[in-house]
């Protein structure tokens, strides 16, 4: 099994901040998990949400700061700034900090709630540019971008993620469209969905997973991956 640090170790470090990627790799997490957003001016930064209030404190939106804006920025709010500058990260930074790192990472195209224009073919542009696309799994809310990745880069795995409800028999779906791996939230999965994922051969990495009962039944399950913001707690509990 393999995890993932959501927005990096974010249980302990600002979320999707460097500092929570460089303490994912260091606890030895398989792969880290992020977001990835465009900037006013076409530029990829990493950041959870649209707007910037609850990581950061500004107002406004993503949209509404130029990436050499943005990345000044501290997005510690969320633990009070008590570890000093964290400022929001460009996808480039992220990269070429990663791709000697033996991690994979899981990008999530934020496309879900407002499309960015041609965002994929800016997230591969940049893959390709640091040399990591054998490092990458791609991810989205917007089965769109799903299906716009696979397009251009049918070698990537990718996974649709799903929250909110159950939508049952979809890994035949999944299957067909070219889906490598389905992402759900841990409430929404049930021992018949995970069957049907592996009869249709589509991984299962499973989120946000932060306490032992969920781990344990997900280790029964056998599921591919989980995605937490503990990765130190979840990599321990396997090791044992």
């Amino acid at each position: 099994m393999q995890v993932y640090a959501h927005r990096g170790f974010s249980g302990l470090y600002p979320e999707n901040t460097m500092l929570a990627f460089e303490k994912a790799v260091s606890c030895g997490a398989d792969g880290i998990e992020l977001d990835v957003h465009c900037s006013k001016d076409g530029k990829l930064v990493i950041i959870h949400d649209e707007t910037l209030i609850r990581t950061t404190g500004k107002a406004g939106t993503v949209q509404d700061y130029r990436l050499d804006e943005l990345i000044k920025i501290n997005a510690g709010k969320t633990f009070s700034n008590s570890f000093g500058d964290t400022p929001l990260p460009s996808f480039s930074e992220y990269c070429a900090y990663i791709r000697d790192k033996d991690v994979t990472t899981n990008v999530e195209i934020k496309t879900n709630l407002w499309y960015y224009n041609d965002i994929e073919e800016k997230i591969l542009d940049t893959i390709k540019e640091f040399d990591i696309e054998d490092k990458i799994l791609f991810s989205s809310f917007n089965w769109l971008s799903c299906a716009r990745i696979k397009q251009l880069a049918p070698h990537i795995p990718c996974g649709i993620l799903l929250e909110d409800k159950a939508v049952k028999n979809l890994a035949p779906l999944m299957h067909k469209m070219g889906m490598d791996y389905f992402h759900p939230d841990k409430m929404l999965l049930d021992e018949k969905t995970v069957q049907q994922c592996k009869e249709q051969h589509v991984g299962l990495n499973v989120w946000t997973v932060n306490d032992r009962d969920s781990l344990q039944q997900l280790i029964a399950w056998n599921v591919e991956g989980v995605i937490t913001n503990h990765p130190d707690f979840c990599l321990e509990y396997l090791h044992k």
